[in-house]
């Protein structure tokens, strides 16, 4: 695992060097909320919306002298999200291949593998479903024999509960690299080492990892690594590309992304992401609340999941509590393990991780409050925050 360092840079100090506008313009999505749910969806900068209009005002005028050149130009407007994706993630341009989503491209990966009958795939039971979906799919048309599950063990998914259900007739071992309800880091080095032992592919989901801490293909030996728009395919990545007219501006728009993290650099965005994690670890106890996430420095990421309750239904009302204070957390669960899921990324600071134990200690202190370390379901909540029957 890298080394951890952290720092106090804001969002303003790792935007300030960057020219095309004034830094606390740059992801206006921020200015009237606490957007603390990167992990649902990521708020776009105002680098992306300009690079789109720009390319649909070239689509609209068509200013080259005849429409072939045209055509080629807007091919050649998916070339930044290439070079930009291929140097995040420490690999050739030709190794990269733009899909339309995480979803496409596990489905892409699933056809384009030569799967045999007798083989198996091995997942987690923390997996998103779409993450599942594919493999399942392939085992029920007979392609291979089953998919194998690994089980997590209080909310972490080690190497070696992979690992027992590695055999020889296992053709690929599929994981999310950061878990999506409690944000796990997944131990890639291991698992590699297990799937070279047997001769299985490692396929790595990064959509909760890519930009927010590093992942390198080299130092990170994975066959396949997707994530949301684009994913890494060594030598014949550009051979699963859908041919023909592509999605233009979502690869516009990706470029301009991309560009921006790797402009800020993703070891200063990590440290940055990890600092904020660190605290929430700290401050969260603090209020009586479970951390569901592990507490593991290395098993954290930009994902921290608490519960206030036992039961899913008054997590769910802390949820609406929060969120009618313009705090943007979600509730994510997968086989049991999750709970109240705050995710940190490049735009946030540590005003916003304030405001949200600010509001979480009043929404608390409404109620009889325990003390730290308060069991679950024992007068956490506040009354007025329980459901009613």
């Amino acid at each position: 695992m890298p080394t951890r360092q952290c720092g106090h840079a804001s969002p303003v100090d790792l935007l300030s060097h960057l020219p095309s506008v004034p830094a606390q313009h740059h992801f206006p999505g921020t200015r009237d909320k606490t957007f603390l749910d990167a992990a649902c969806v990521g708020l776009a900068p105002t680098d992306t919306r300009l690079a789109i209009e720009r390319f649909l005002d070239r689509a609209l005028l068509c200013p080259d002298r005849d429409a072939s050149t045209h055509h080629i130009a807007l091919d050649q407007a998916r070339v930044t999200a290439v070079r930009e994706g291929a140097r995040l993630l420490d690999a050739g341009d030709d190794e990269i291949a733009l899909v339309e989503s995480t979803t496409h491209g596990l489905n892409v990966i699933a056809a384009a593998i030569p799967f045999q009958p007798h083989e198996n795939v091995v997942i987690c039971d923390l997996e998103f479903l779409q993450v599942a979906i594919p493999w399942l799919k392939l085992a029920e048309r007979g392609g291979i024999r089953e998919v194998r599950v690994a089980r997590n063990r209080r909310g972490a998914v080690p190497v070696e509960a992979f690992a027992q259900h590695v055999d020889a007739d296992t053709r690929a071992v599929v994981v999310s690299s950061v878990q999506w309800t409690n944000g796990f880091a997944v131990d890639l080095h291991g698992l590699a080492e297990v799937c070279r032992a047997h001769g299985a592919l490692l396929v790595v989901d990064a959509i909760q990892q890519l930009g927010a801490t590093r992942l390198s293909v080299r130092d990170t030996p994975a066959d396949i690594v997707v994530a949301g728009g684009h994913y890494d395919f060594p030598t014949t990545a550009k051979s699963l590309e859908i041919n023909g007219t592509a999605n233009y501006p979502g690869a516009v728009g990706l470029g301009a992304s991309l560009e921006l993290v790797n402009k800020l650099g993703i070891t200063t965005i990590e440290a940055h992401v990890h600092e904020l994690t660190d605290r929430l670890h700290d401050e969260l106890p603090r209020l009586g609340v479970r951390v569901v996430t592990r507490p593991e420095p290395e098993a954290r990421s930009g994902i921290t999941t608490f519960e206030v309750s036992d039961a899913a239904a008054e997590n769910e009302a802390f949820l609406q509590a929060l969120l009618d204070e313009r705090i943007y957390v979600a509730m994510r669960y997968t086989s049991g393990v999750g709970g109240i899921r705050v995710s940190t990324h490049l735009y946030n600071d540590h005003d916003d991780v304030d405001r949200l134990i600010q509001v979480m200690r009043s929404l608390l202190g409404r109620g009889a409050l325990q003390g730290v370390g308060a069991p679950r379901g024992s007068g956490v909540l506040p009354d007025e925050l329980r459901p009613q029957a």
